[in-house]
């Protein structure tokens, strides 16, 4: 049995690899009981989810923190960074063990040391210089672009952020009106105020609206603060106040507005730069280098050996195509065709763009008029003496809560193109340090 314990390396694997692997049904059927207990304890812990009030300043710590698209891009800037240390790691020597037996298959009860050989290699992988400066100016890159997607991405949250916020501050205005239409005690049950006309029947409905609304926003704000532990109530005191349609913005002003996009931009024609750089770079010879080494240590059939210097091998070599066939030229004239698609078709989208930002800033000049006459006729309804006709104070009612709804339109319309405004606004935002951050 001594020469048996020779074995015992290399058998190893091949006992321990049946008890690790089960049948796939299995493993499945185990994963599937595991989800169902977690969806029994979410569903249990949804029927009886608490209101907590939520301010905005909390809820855009929570977005920072736990907003799944955020750490997504955080995670790309990460893998992005390694990328770019594994080109100089690449460099690093690497080294590797093996073994191996060789014995007729009839005469294994007389195995022996002299069967087994071991051995430790060492190994240099050192590219082409050309090909690693592309390698890594490419990789610098990648880096940058995953560095301003997670601005370009904090800045929308950001803003969904907001819009969520004034809806459901909109939203518990427009309650408040339809109770006030329905008079309904804020005690009793809604249901208490019901009518059979078309105009109760019409609220009604309004009613229910609402409240679909009012759960589809709790859906929204669970979703970017990435935590369901509670209904939440915004309270809308923190919100960011916009100026943009006292103050119209310059798009001129390259310095304010739209700085991130442009870097963006550029980044995008630098990299069909690079990529028409490294075509041209195959005509030209690049030099690589190696090193061949024998083995740290080897044991054969009981006959040892050792690392010898005097065995070591360096070699340089260098390439030159010679582009009889075209294949490179081809290449070089289809980047560039891109490079000039992609520079007309980006001024195409600049005069586009900007034609667009001055006709949203019209009409949040308009929007904001159209407001204040709203405005001001909910304050004239709102001041009408109540000693009318019944008839008479439910017909100014329902003219209430159609202004009310007309605001609330008006309201979100003005912040959608404030919120146009305010992702290109570089002033509104804190932007990173990138170079004197902590790497990941």
């Amino acid at each position: 049995m001594r020469p048996l314990r020779f074995l015992f390396p290399l058998i190893l694997p091949g006992l321990l690899l049946p008890i690790g692997c089960q049948s796939p049904r299995a493993r499945i059927d185990e994963r599937t009981t595991a989800r169902a207990t977690a969806y029994r304890e979410e569903a249990a812990r949804g029927d009886s989810l608490a209101p907590a009030p939520l301010s905005y300043t909390d809820a855009l710590a929570s977005l920072h923190a736990r907003n799944l698209e955020l750490r997504q891009a955080r995670n790309a800037i990460t893998s992005a960074e390694e990328r770019a240390r594994q080109i100089f790691k690449d460099l690093l020597p690497g080294a590797t063990l093996s073994a191996s037996l060789s014995r007729s298959v009839t005469d294994l009860a007389n195995l022996s040391r002299s069967d087994l050989a071991y051995a430790a290699f060492a190994f240099v992988n050192i590219p082409g210089l050309v090909q690693l400066r592309l390698r890594h100016y490419g990789s610098q890159l990648e880096l940058l672009r995953a560095r301003w997607a997670y601005e370009l991405k904090e800045r929308e949250l950001t803003l969904q952020l907001r819009e969520v916020f004034l809806r459901a501050d909109l939203l518990e205005t427009r309650r408040r009106s339809l109770q006030a239409s329905l008079q309904w005690t804020s005690t009793g049950s809604l249901l208490n105020g019901l009518e059979v006309d078309p105009r109760g029947i019409e609220r009604e409905s309004i009613l229910y609206a609402l409240r679909n609304e009012a759960d589809a926003l709790q859906l929204a704000i669970t979703q970017l603060i990435g935590d369901g532990s509670h209904r939440w109530q915004p309270d809308p005191a923190g919100l960011p106040v916009l100026n943009y349609a006292e103050i119209p913005p310059d798009f001129a002003d390259t310095t304010r507005y739209g700085q991130l996009f442009r870097q963006l931009q550029a980044l995008d024609l630098e990299a069909l730069s690079l990529r028409e750089r490294g075509i041209k770079l195959q005509y030209w010879p690049d030099l690589r280098l190696s090193l061949s080494s024998p083995p740290l240590y080897q044991d054969s059939g009981g006959v040892r050996s050792s690392w010898d210097v005097d065995q070591v091998l360096f070699s340089a070599n260098t390439t030159m195509p010679i582009d009889f066939q075209g294949n490179i030229g081809r290449q070089l004239r289809e980047s560039r065709r891109d490079r000039d698609l992609q520079f007309d078709r980006m001024a195409d989208h600049l005069s586009l763009t900007l034609q667009r930002l001055a006709a949203s800033r019209d009409a949040l000049a308009l929007t904001t008029r159209r407001l204040r006459v709203a405005d001001l006729r909910l304050q004239a309804l709102r001041t009408l003496p109540l000693t009318q006709s019944p008839e008479r104070v439910r017909q100014n009612l329902d003219r209430l809560l159609r202004l009310d709804e007309q605001r609330t339109t008006l309201l979100l319309e003005r912040a959608r193109l404030e919120h146009l405004f305010w992702i290109l606004d570089e002033t509104r935002w804190t932007r990173p340090d990138w170079e004197a951050a902590p790497r990941s």
